[in-house]
């Protein structure tokens, strides 16, 4: 309290409080340190009574009794009050200031059936997607991949859309995706359609991270010039990026393949391999010329600029 801090605070003046109320002031914490221990020891006794009351139910297959939820509930509500209690008026100021961490999303169990991929509802509400075919000018518009960023459309269609774009093709007949049209060297690494996204929300290593893995070499495929397409494509049409307190492995992943996405409809979309691989071959001889131009004019050696890696999916 702001009356009792100053007593501790203020120089002492002819009507500061005399030696009796500070004991009395003392008094009274001590008190109160000492009722938060025993509440503490109390708390910690009701967890130990409502952890041996679920391990009995879950060993002898009896339903945990009435009593048990009652000491949980009651172990909960005493936590709250003594935190209630406990914390100060900074400290309260503290942790309102502080960002909500975000909550996991719930897992998506459809997602683990081998046939989701194939039969799994998509193009039912505003994103412009379908299996059929490849990639269209409406599916790559800014307007449908800003509906990525916003979680206006389910993962699986995410995926489709991408799985498109690398070349992989649906068979309607035989029901399943095949590598007719993908790109070589993606189609050595990965001759089915990889799950880009995590669509079932699981984020344990053994079931994760396959999922963490591809979309890996989906960023990896993005040369350095094209890294920042969501600012120069997606900003004018109101997004403006995530924040850091909200990231999520979804949103992360959602923004690393519309990224890719923009990538593909700027630099390959329309293109055969041969004419991406001549284009390349052009690009490098003319950074070639313009690097020689440059060591002529200066009299010196010019140092290779240090570029990451990048490894094409053509």
């Amino acid at each position: 309290r702001d009356d009792d801090r100053s007593r501790f605070i203020l120089p002492p003046t002819r009507n500061a409080p005399g030696l009796a109320d500070r004991k009395s002031t003392c008094s009274i914490a001590s008190q109160q340190q000492t009722t938060m221990k025993v509440h503490a020891a109390y708390g910690a006794l009701l967890l130990s009574v409502a952890r041996c009351a679920g391990a009995f139910s879950s060993v002898s297959g009896f339903p945990a009794t009435r009593s048990s939820a009652l000491v949980t509930t009651t172990l909960r509500a005493q936590s709250d009050d003594d935190s209630e209690s406990s914390s100060s008026p900074p400290a309260a100021a503290a942790a309102a200031a502080k960002p909500a961490v975000p909550t996991p999303p719930e897992p998506f169990l459809p997602a683990l059936d081998q046939s989701y991929s194939v039969k799994g509802d998509i193009g039912d509400k505003d994103f412009v997607i379908s299996r059929l075919g490849g990639p269209t000018v409406d599916e790559l518009s800014n307007e449908n991949l800003l509906r990525i960023l916003m979680i206006e459309c389910s993962d699986l269609e995410v995926n489709t859309l991408v799985w498109k774009c690398l070349g992989y093709r649906f068979d309607p007949d035989k029901e399943e995706w095949n590598d007719s049209e993908c790109f070589p060297k993606w189609r050595e690494r990965y001759p089915s359609p990889p799950d880009l996204i995590g669509m079932s929300r699981i984020y344990s290593k053994e079931q994760d991270s396959p999922s963490l893995r591809s979309n890996q070499a989906l960023v990896r495929s993005i040369p350095a010039d094209n890294k920042q397409s969501l600012k120069t494509h997606l900003k004018p049409y109101g997004f403006t990026g995530y924040q850091y307190a909200e990231l999520t492995p979804n949103k992360t992943r959602r923004a690393q393949c519309a990224n890719w996405l923009l990538y593909f409809r700027e630099e390959l979309f329309g293109y055969t391999v041969e004419e991406l691989q001549e284009r390349r071959r052009l690009k490098r001889e003319a950074e070639e010329a313009e690097k020689k131009r440059l060591e002529e004019e200066e009299g010196k050696k010019a140092e290779d600029e240090w570029k990451p890696p990048v490894k094409e999916v053509f």
